[in-house]
């Protein structure tokens, strides 16, 4: 099998996204939806903070926090995923265009 190959059989986002930030060449593909990987996490957190705050008030003050969080987060991974993939399409188009092109 060649380089290439490889290369393409690799070309997956999550495995993209796991070594941008982590630098780890393999991972396992997540085959869940989106919604799936988000609402998996997101009920084991709430269930979490109603056992450790069972004031709903105490619950609902948490909860906000960390949904202010996660959003600062979501945001800002956005904008650089953006960026990034703005980035790649202009190394894209450069790597195609012919000599004359350029």
């Amino acid at each position: 099998m060649s380089y290439i190959t490889e290369i393409f059989e690799r070309l997956d986002i999550q495995h993209i996204r796991e070594f941008l930030l982590h630098g780890v060449e393999e991972t396992e593909v997540d085959t869940r939806s989106y919604m799936e990987r988000l609402k998996t996490p997101e009920k084991i957190m709430t269930s979490f903070l109603h056992s450790k705050f069972p004031n709903e008030e105490e619950y609902e003050g948490i909860t906000d926090k960390v949904y202010d969080y996660a959003s600062a987060c979501q945001n800002v991974y956005m904008e650089i995923g953006l960026q990034g993939g703005f980035i790649q399409a202009m190394q894209i188009n450069k790597n195609t265009q012919t000599d004359n092109e350029r």
